[in-house]
């Protein structure tokens, strides 16, 4: 069959990596086709320039690994981390975006901080030291929040296409009331901090939530405690405080980034047992899009039973970058809502998704493939 027939078969192929990489493996000419530039360019605008999902990390140790939990429907474990996957217990998932996921090293009186940036797909990975002027905060009670930005920039919806290999940025937060630390890494000219900027504008009781950030254009979004974002422009170094609707205070929230490169704040009512979206509208303020009883929603309305369980706890854990989607803990069991349409998912059953955040890995298939085996590191 003509290589043109081929390039059109494939461009049908599901988009999850793990599809294409066993294309590759089949033969030379698949594995030269699937490796094409403008194939792949093909392949990521028929699907829409949206990576699929393959899974989530997460910080719940288990026999003393951090662990990746795969996330597809047909139960592979696209990037075969599922038991292979392992590094030592003190490497913290701080964010994974842009086909990379940042961790930070800390191994207390073994060595000296540091932040490790790695890309699971092709098993590139690289250690970074932190800001020099940060010594003095290695010990500082605020919690330590980061995000890993691709510098291809975006028109507000975050899809870059294949930046993997890209020059990226990494942002540094920590703080709690009154004052907030930020520093950036660029891996551009030989890479490099930028001298800490600070913000003194915390509000009372507020400290940096280790949750996952949301980046849209210039901006990183960064949930406080005591119902407040903080927004730090990258470009221009200057903060803004975003105050949540009063009607949400002190409720657990999740940030995400709404169609259109909006700034939207899932809220989850306890008591209702349900969900709210705002979203942020810039000088006319936070707008209410629609709220939810999640026990209205199948397959929960059909397990709930009038009086038979006490619904009133459901903690909103973690949110896709680009599927318009979070993940919810509930009694019944963890879940991924899709915003469009309200369809809930339940995920299948992983005791590492009881608590915690989840970090959404989110990645095309990549031409550059190294061993399928999990490599040993030799960092700290």
């Amino acid at each position: 069959m003509p290589g043109d027939h081929w390039t059109e078969i494939f461009l049908h192929l599901p988009p999850q990596p793990h599809i294409l990489l066993r294309v590759s493996h089949v033969c030379r000419s698949w594995r030269r086709l699937t490796a094409d530039p403008g194939f792949l360019r093909s392949f990521r605008a028929r699907h829409n320039d949206t990576p699929p999902l393959a899974g989530v990390f997460h910080n719940i140790c288990y026999e003393g690994a951090r662990r990746f939990t795969p996330i597809t429907g047909d139960g592979e474990d696209p990037l075969h981390m599922r038991h292979g996957f392992t590094c030592p217990a003190h490497w913290h998932v701080l964010d994974s975006r842009h086909g990379r996921v940042l961790f930070h090293a800390v191994a207390h009186g073994v060595a000296p901080p540091v932040l490790i940036l790695w890309d699971p797909v092709t098993r590139r990975c690289e250690q970074i030291g932190m800001p020099p002027d940060w010594a003095v905060y290695y010990n500082y009670d605020g919690k330590l929040n980061g995000a890993v930005v691709c510098m291809a920039g975006d028109d507000g919806d975050g899809r870059h296409g294949d930046c993997r290999s890209g020059p990226f940025m990494v942002v540094l937060m920590i703080g709690r009331e009154p004052r907030v630390l930020v520093s950036v890494y660029s891996s551009e000219a030989g890479g490099g901090w930028s001298k800490a900027i600070s913000f003194h504008g915390l509000p009372m009781w507020a400290e940096v939530v280790p949750k996952p950030c949301v980046v849209i254009r210039n901006t990183l979004y960064q949930t406080v405690t005591g119902s407040h974002t903080l927004a730090f422009d990258f470009r221009s170094s200057s903060f803004t405080m975003i105050s949540h609707p009063p009607e949400t205070k002190w409720m657990d929230v999740q940030i995400v980034r709404v169609d259109g490169g909006r700034l939207g704040l899932v809220v989850a009512d306890n008591v209702e047992f349900s969900l709210q979206l705002w979203v942020w509208k810039g000088t006319d303020g936070w707008v209410k899009c629609w709220r939810v009883r999640l026990d209205t929603l199948k397959p929960l309305a059909a397990a709930v039973q009038p009086g038979a369980v006490d619904l009133g706890a459901v903690k909103l854990i973690g949110a896709c970058d680009y599927g318009n989607a979070i993940f919810l803990w509930t009694r019944l069991g963890s879940f991924m809502l899709q915003l469009d349409t309200m369809e809930l998912k339940e995920l299948s059953y992983d005791s590492t998704m009881t608590s915690g955040s989840l970090y959404p890995y989110e990645s095309f298939f990549s031409p550059v493939q190294v061993s399928t085996i999990y490599p040993q590191f030799v960092f700290p």
